[in-house]
């Protein structure tokens, strides 16, 4: 049974609704009358936030199992040909709960009530689609540096955060990807980037689609990250998380807090078995440090926000359940991405206020039939202010003076969902099929501003001037529409096949689109310990909605000087152009190949390759030679790709801890001009000459090893180890042209980071409780996050500002 139990582990890894540590698990048994087990009964558990649900056969002793679900609704359908068909009222799972069902069929009208057990052991899946997941356990216990959801998702083996803290899945951009909360979209309305922040205590898991071979995905090239929040049920809750700050030591001395994060949660019912309440409030306040500074000022980004997530879930019926949610994520961001080479003084202030309501209906509207309806609705407002008004100067040591550019923006997404889910038996295998509609409609508006620029030499003579001018005032609006149709069949208890066409279109490229995609998988032996899956799909990214008013931008002006400070030649003033063809929706193919397998009773091995490429990414070049320069140039001749192998060892220890190990190799390359990165929301004042290169967050190889496990006195250890190789970096000369080829010029130090959590439950005042604290960089090993790489500079090639070595306490106690 172990073996078995092993490569249950293995596959929840990878399947869309496993979970990193087993959940709850609903199991039964089909009878008939005669209290007979029926074989060859094919039972469905459909999962309120789940795009697809669990499909399995009985076999020869009528059981079936469901493991490692996670905290949500589930609706039990099990059909047999010659008897009724049968659909169970809802069942609510809050935790890691354990649930036993008994159905029995008769070949009349008459359909049993399921009664709630003992659950015992997880059974084996063969999803064929690739996804992996974090439950509530791993969340919890997971060393993370200021308990936000997004820090979870490094320890995936295919995501990075980039020199600029920015998340990148599998090879893409920030914004290829998408953040879902319980299935609906959480990303900036304009930049695509994540944008929702939650409370850490109102998360119940993270499940990330790798690929999302799922035709139910739109509008995304990268990978989908899904939040599932936690529901209310019939007993009250009431969790503090955090209360101690963690305080700010400088020159051995006391001086104030360096952070905090204190969290409370509650939940219930409103009315009991009908209505129920969860409420998570979060305030964050986190200080930064930036060391070796070339420049004095201040060393330190400091971040204070406050997170408040309302979800409430009622029952309206035994088929018809309501879940309403509403999120609010107020922010501020002093000294904005801080650094070596950005001092303070060049350095803006950010603020971000946000907030999204959404509210799902679903209606199980006969024994194989479910109907959902989706409805959100949320708002972005972004500001960044520089410190002052006066002209920026880039030196050859960094960035000096002020921040260049004023960013205030409004934008607002609302977005509406249609699905039917539908259970279809056939003799040569069942079919749960998926339709759906949806729409959405984006707009904002924008003050986008830049003050002058100008690049020194190491003597401080102007080598270049950069003037903007134009209103800057912007504004926008796109409108999409898509549609889609899966197919998720099982020929076999051995074969799955999933099968989806996706159809888009939307008013900024004005264009129609169909995106077919597959993915299998095969068990080839009757141990069913290795399990084979490979997938191909097609996929369309969304548009930046700014993208369409680029030729409204600010006009760049560009004015050259000699030794002497004298102009050089006359001005370069770049018109802002849409290429003649127009804009395209970015595409990308994407493919994978993996071997799942079994090694011996706690040891699971998992071998996976992946590539990606991508066209009709939106690139600006720099234009300066032609009868049309000079000029920028907006087009979608974009291309980027990406390769990834990796191979991962588990090994499921006693008592559901576990110990994960991985290793991968890849290669993401790609146009460098891209304007999601040229126009995100913080911007670099040079706009260089396109080049197809390295990505800034190209990571050939990368280690990580992490897991949860107790050790004696009733402590849990939770420790995270990464190695990776260092990042990319551009050479320039004096004059700030690139020397060779952008982020070919080397690569910054290998990093290397060893973190781990130490928590104790305890009783305290008669309740649970836990107590602890958490280590960063425990060995302090020099992890530099910057390089001075122009070679007039004296410090030319100094590598500086590592994290340091931190010690927080841990507490947490529920009434």
């Amino acid at each position: 049974m172990r073996v078995w139990s092993s490569l249950r582990v293995l596959v929840a890894l990878l399947v869309p609704n496993a979970v990193w540590c087993a959940g709850a698990t609903i199991r039964g048994t089909v009878t008939d009358s005669t209290d007979l087990v029926l074989p060859g009964t094919v039972v469905v558990c459909y999962s309120s936030i789940g795009p697809f649900p669990y499909l399995t056969t009985t076999g020869d002793s009528g059981t079936f199992e469901f493991p490692d679900l996670v905290p949500a609704t589930y609706f039990l359908i099990a059909t047999r040909p010659g008897y009724q068909e049968f659909v169970h009222s809802p069942i609510v799972i809050q935790g890691a709960e354990d649930v036993l069902v008994h159905v029995n069929l008769s070949p009349a009208t008459h359909v049993e009530r399921v009664r709630v057990e003992e659950r015992l052991d997880a059974p084996i899946s063969d999803d064929p689609r690739e996804a992996e997941s974090f439950s509530s356990n791993v969340i919890r216990a997971l060393p993370l540096p200021s308990d936000r959801f997004q820090e979870l998702l490094p320890f995936l083996p295919g995501v990075v955060r980039d020199p600029r803290g920015r998340l990148n899945f599998n090879g893409t951009r920030a914004s290829q990807s998408t953040l879902l909360v319980n299935g609906s979209t959480a990303t900036d309305p304009v930049t695509g980037e994540f944008a929702v922040e939650l409370p850490l205590k109102a998360v119940e898991s993270v499940q990330v689609h790798t690929i999302p071979y799922s035709a139910e995905f739109g509008r995304v090239t990268g990978a989908v990250a899904n939040v599932v929040t936690h529901a209310g049920n019939d007993q009250w809750d009431l969790d503090f998380d955090n209360p101690i700050p963690s305080f700010r030591v400088r020159g051995g001395k006391l001086q104030g807090i360096s952070s905090a994060t204190p969290q409370v949660h509650f939940s219930g019912p409103l009315s009991k078995g009908r209505a129920w309440i969860s409420q998570g409030l979060g305030y964050r306040f986190v200080r930064s440090r930036a060391r070796d500074m070339v420049f004095p000022g201040d060393d330190e980004e400091v971040l204070s926000g406050a997170d408040s997530f309302t979800q409430l879930d009622l029952k309206l019926s035994e088929m018809h359940s309501l879940t309403a949610t509403f999120s609010l994520f107020p922010s501020e961001v002093d000294n904005l991405g801080i650094d070596t080479l950005h001092p303070e003084e060049a350095t803006p202030d950010f603020e971000s206020n946000g907030w999204n309501f959404a509210v799902a209906d679903k209606v199980i509207s006969s024994s194989n039939t479910v109907w959902e309806t989706q409805f959100a609705v949320r708002e972005l407002d972004v500001s960044l202010e520089p410190q002052g008004s006066g002209t920026s100067r880039l030196t050859v040591d960094a960035l000096r003076d002020n921040y260049f550019n004023e960013l205030d923006r409004d934008a607002a997404q609302t977005e509406l969902r249609f699905s039917r889910l539908q259970f279809l038996p056939s003799r040569f295998g069942p079919h749960v099929i998926k339709t759906g509609a949806s729409a959405f409609y984006t707009r904002f508006t924008a003050i986008d501003r830049s003050t002058p620029i100008e690049i020194l030499r190491a003597d401080g003579s102007r080598s270049r001037r950069i003037e903007c001018s134009g209103s800057g005032e912007l504004s926008g609006s796109d409108l999409g529409a898509a549609a889609y149709v899966q197919d998720q069949w099982r020929p076999s208890p051995r074969f799955g096949l999933d099968l989806g066409l996706r159809y888009e279109f939307n008013r900024v490229t004005d264009a129609h689109h169909v995106a077919p995609r597959i993915a299998v998988a095969f068990s080839p032996g009757e141990s069913e310990r290795t399990i084979l899956k490979a997938g191909f799909g097609v996929f369309f990214d969304h548009v930046f909605v700014h993208a369409a008013e680029f030729e409204r931008f600010q006009q760049r002006t560009e004015i050259f000087y000699d030794d002497d400070g004298a102009p050089s030649g006359p001005p370069r003033a770049f018109q802002n152009r849409i290429a003649t063809e127009g804009l395209r929706l970015p595409k990308s193919t994407a493919w994978h190949v993996e071997l799942d397998q079994a090694l011996t009773e706690s040891w699971i091995l998992r071998a996976a390759y992946r590539e990606r490429h991508g066209s009709r990414e939106m690139v600006v070049d720099r234009i300066t030679s032609g009868p049309e320069a000079p000029a920028l140039l907006l087009s979608s001749r974009g291309r980027s790709t990406s390769k990834e192998f990796d191979v991962t060892l588990r090994w499921d220890l006693p008592g559901r801890d576990e110990l994960f190990f991985s290793f991968a190799r890849t290669r993401a390359d790609g146009d460098l001009n891209d304007f999601g990165h040229l126009y995100g929301n913080v911007r670099e004042p040079l706009i260089l000459e396109s080049e197809k290169s390295n990505k800034s967050f190209d990571v050939p190889e990368r280690f990580l090893a992490w897991g949860v496990f107790g050790i004696r006195g009733g402590w849990t250890v939770a420790p995270g180890i990464e190695w990776r190789t260092g990042f990319p970096y551009t050479v320039f000369n004096e004059d700030y042209n690139v020397v060779g080829s952008r982020n070919r010029g080397g690569r910054l130090p290998d990093f290397f980071s060893a973190d781990v959590r130490f928590t104790k439950q305890i009783e305290l005042f008669g309740k649970d409780a836990r107590i602890g604290f958490q280590v960063l960089n425990l060995t302090g090993h020099f992890n530099p996050r910057d390089i001075i790489s122009n070679q007039a500079s004296a410090d030319f090639l100094t590598v500086r500002n590592s994290v340091g070595f931190s010690l927080t306490p841990r507490f947490q106690v529920g009434f």
